[in-house]
């Protein structure tokens, strides 16, 4: 069993309830550890990869064969996909969480889903008597397993209390951002800065390697400057050996993540070439089959 944490309290409403969670990768399984920690009643569907399943198990969570299943045993849901498509797959149809869910229970996605899926979601959950809000998080897999995340969370001020002491049992700040479907489209804002800043800094280093300029030079320089940033020390750092292992989110996922950023300021009417291009970028590596690559790969391709 994992260790309660006593320095960390979470809300007595939120240890009272029973959560579930689906979506066991990397990030869902930190997210596990986590809720286990502060003593949680956790039940989970399993993946076809059992790694995080297998991990949560042997500490203390329960596992269901279906959504169904694991629909009747909880009160509230975290959600932790792929997109905003298996989101909708677990939550619709006869075997989904909206059919199977008690009334009052409450759903949260942490994917970093489409605002307007989030939003007809909430309305269609309201109509069955549940509470389906949005609530992306950042950082990585290890901080979630720590308890450091941050979310985004779009919801009624009513239900915000609620989530919020779900979501502090794996997240350091939780940021209240408006409706449901804000946390979402302020997550789509933030990543697409984010993966812009990664497709500048790739070619920078691939450009720098063209003209035999040594990256640790180029790195002391930049250190320096307010040009510097966390996602070009990542990308120096993988290429000099230091940390092979850093930033591990795909190229694909990276690439899903900002072409809806893209898609969404098109629906805005807001012009965004150079998120445009950058989304550009990666798809092309996505195309050339390197999709399943972590993101700091773009800097060798």
């Amino acid at each position: 069993m994992i260790a309660e944490d006593p320095s960390f309290n979470v809300a007595s409403r939120a240890a009272q309830q029973k959560i579930g969670l689906i979506g066991l990768g990397r990030m869902g399984t930190g997210m596990g550890i986590s809720l286990l920690r502060h003593q949680m009643e956790l039940h989970i569907k399993a993946n076809k990869n059992r790694f995080g399943a297998d991990r949560l198990i042997s500490a203390g969570a329960h596992e269901h064969p279906s959504i169904t299943a694991l629909a009747k045993h909880v009160t509230a849901v975290v959600l932790s996909l792929p997109s905003s498509r298996e989101v909708e797959a677990v939550c619709l149809g006869q075997n989904g969480l909206f059919v199977h869910m008690s009334r009052g229970g409450l759903i949260i996605d942490c994917t970093t889903s489409y605002p307007a899926s989030t939003v007809a979601l909430a309305d269609q959950a309201q109509e069955r008597g549940i509470s389906f809000i949005d609530a992306p998080v950042t950082r990585s897999p290890e901080q979630a397993e720590f308890g450091l995340l941050n979310a985004m969370v779009g919801s009624s001020e009513k239900l915000f209390p609620v989530a919020e002491g779900i979501l502090a049992a794996f997240c350091e700040t939780v940021l209240h951002v408006g409706d449901v479907g804000q946390g979402h489209k302020i997550k789509l804002v933030y990543n697409s800065m984010t993966m812009g800043i990664a497709a500048v800094a790739a070619e920078v280093c691939q450009f720098a390697h063209s003209l035999d300029i040594d990256l640790v030079t180029l790195r002391s320089l930049v250190s320096r400057g307010s040009t510097n940033s966390g996602i070009f020390q990542a990308f120096a750092a993988f290429l000099l050996g230091e940390k092979p292992d850093v930033l591990a989110v795909s190229i694909a996922n990276s690439a899903k993540d900002i072409e809806c950023a893209v898609r969404l300021a098109g629906e805005s009417a807001v012009s965004v070439p150079v998120l445009a291009a950058a989304a550009h970028k990666l798809s092309v590596s996505v195309a050339a089959g390197k999709g399943e690559l972590t993101l700091p790969h773009l800097s060798r391709l």
